[in-house]
């Protein structure tokens, strides 16, 4: 199949936009048959818990490419928007679902349910979700015989559905009070969101690769003379080995930080991606950021920006603005923990056993090469390592071509008809007005991009990280061009995903085609302080690798110099 004859189709009823931010390229097929059914698991009791009448995003692929589609309380699938207002408003009082939805609004901005979702988050859900991690991750596929290997890649493959469904069970005590912030606060001060998302620097270290493992780590190693030694001059693939290995205190603080990061997906939620452990170098370059202590030097805070928005808020809206703004923050970490801690990581441990199925695959004569694999679907994987069947190599392998190739422009932004958008907020109560709008604008942080307006030699986006900076641009498309990124490099590429944050030390700026001021790569820059313009549409296509490039994270420029 060749990307010319590709046709895209809508795979339901009512309008479907394509995910570029989080799925810039076709997933896998396993990732495809998982992923809909456990998104909208999570979602949908979010959303229950939290009175949106926005029941959940339905997601299905096209081509391998995801596309989603807005559902609502009692909303038929096909409907190109809400219904005429009498019967929105009594749809609001006889349906079971809505009524239930608008009765926990009116109380929602009293009780702040986020605060008890992050208790649970910090107490029980995310270490659960660890120790789950590591014993799986302390399993070793290339020990164990066939069925036990089918067995184990089972067990890395329901977990990995699991932890898909926590990342999105969390999506709205990430989101709303994040949401309700900006939407009171553009109202009071005519601030753009991209600006106001400023105040909100500091409060997710998480975002610029910080962690208690790390800092007890980078404390050991200031204070090894030989560990020191190691880190700056040993190839980056011995050092880890040497570390993990050491004795005493500095090898269970280097265990510590591997075990949490070593399998992770560098970028992107697919297995598809590489682990941070495919590409050490990226690894010792954190602990050398570590090491002299720069990242902590560089974490932005949002304190002075504060203080010129406030000013900008009459004085009657001042204790409002400082209670939402605290409320912002105490969330702020949870748009990149919950994938951290989730499905990235078990994405990442699933690959791992993959890898080694194609490896014994590749041994037995049926792949050219190992990573071919994960092309397979879930009955096809089964039938090969069994021996049962299954697809050709090249059938794989024309697969992943495809996944890897198919030229962006040939992905329709749309498909369907188009949507008239949700009801008026006049038509809502009033708490249910404010629910709505609230997540109206989280969800577009992520996805809300300007028109495109580039030239020959500038690239236009959000400026979402302040300063400039000049570098060299490097493209990155996929996986594999991570390898090329030296330091104060300005990484230009299509989007990036919470994981990307281990590779933040080698950056100068950042520039992507996708993405809004809740993007990942938006909140993974200002917490480092590296300028950032982000959906800028085509910048990916403008910018000539190894350009030199001048970035202005406060125009929303990037510039061939």
């Amino acid at each position: 199949m060749t990307s010319t004859t590709v046709s895209f189709a809508p795979p339901g009823p009512g309008t479907w936009q394509h995910d570029a931010v989080h799925f810039p390229r076709p997933v896998t097929r396993l990732f495809a048959g998982l992923f809909p059914t456990q998104f909208s698991a999570g979602f949908r009791e979010g959303a229950r818990m939290y009175g949106t009448l926005l029941d959940t995003l339905e997601f299905a692929p096209v081509n391998g490419v995801l596309y989603f589609a807005p559902r609502g309380v009692g909303a038929p699938k096909g409907a190109k928007g809400p219904p005429p207002k009498f019967i929105f408003k009594a749809l609001l009082h006889l349906h079971p679902g809505a009524r239930r939805r608008v009765a926990t609004a009116r109380t929602l901005f009293e009780q702040r349910p986020w605060r008890e979702d992050l208790r649970r988050w910090d107490g029980e859900i995310r270490p659960a979700a660890v120790r789950a991690h590591l014993e799986l991750q302390a399993v070793d596929p290339a020990a164990l015989d066939t069925d036990a290997l089918v067995a184990h890649l089972q067990r890395c493959r329901d977990h990995w559905g699991r932890m898909m469904q926590q990342h999105h069970r969390f999506d709205f005590p990430a989101l709303l009070p994040v949401g309700d912030f900006l939407a009171h606060t553009v109202e009071w001060t005519g601030l753009e969101p991209s600006r106001l998302c400023r105040l909100l620097n500091g409060a997710s270290h998480v975002s610029s690769g910080a962690s208690p493992e790390l800092d007890r780590l980078g404390t050991l190693l200031r204070a090894d003379a030989t560990a020191r030694r190691l880190i700056e001059a040993a190839a980056p693939a011995e050092a880890l080995a040497t570390l993990r290995s050491a004795q005493g205190e500095l090898g269970a603080a280097a265990r510590a930080w591997l075990d949490m990061v070593s399998h992770r997906l560098q970028n992107g939620l697919d297995f598809c991606e590489r682990t941070n452990l495919e590409t050490p170098e990226i690894l010792v370059t954190t602990l050398r950021r570590a090491l002299d202590g720069a990242a902590a030097a560089k974490r932005s805070s949002g304190s002075a920006d504060g203080d010129a928005v406030r000013d900008k808020v009459a004085a009657a809206h001042r204790p409002q603005f400082d209670e939402l703004l605290a409320e912002a923050r105490l969330v702020y970490r949870l748009r990149d923990e919950r994938g951290l801690y989730s499905d990235i990581w078990a994405a990442g441990i699933l690959r791992r056993v993959l890898l080694e199925g194609g490896r014994r695959l590749v041994a037995a004569g049926r792949l050219e090469r190992a990573d071919l694999f994960i092309d397979a679907d879930w009955d096809e994987m089964q039938a090969l390592l069994r021996g049962s069947g299954g697809p050709s190599s090249a059938e794989l392998a024309e697969r992943a071509r495809f996944r890897a190739t198919i030229p962006a422009h040939e992905v329709p932004a749309q498909l369907g008809p188009a949507s008239a958008g949700p009801p008026p907020p006049e038509w809502l109560p009033t708490a249910s007005a404010r629910v709505e709008r609230a997540i109206a604008m989280g969800i577009g942080g992520i996805f809300g991009e300007p028109p495109a307006r580039n030239e020959a030699r500038i690239v236009r986006g959000l400026g979402v990280s302040a300063g400039r900076i000049e570098g060299i641009a490097r493209i990155v498309h996929d996986m594999t061009g991570f390898d090329k990124l030296r330091q104060g490099d300005i990484l230009v590429t299509r989007s990036t995903t919470a994981a990307f944050n281990v590779i933040l030390p080698l950056l100068g700026g950042i520039v992507t085609d996708r993405g809004g001021t809740l993007s990942h790569s938006a909140i993974v820059a200002r917490e480092y302080g590296i300028p950032a313009v982000v959906g800028s549409r085509d910048a990916t296509r403008i910018i000539p690798d190894g350009a030199r490039l001048q970035v202005d994270g406060d125009l929303g420029e990037a510039r061939i110099l």
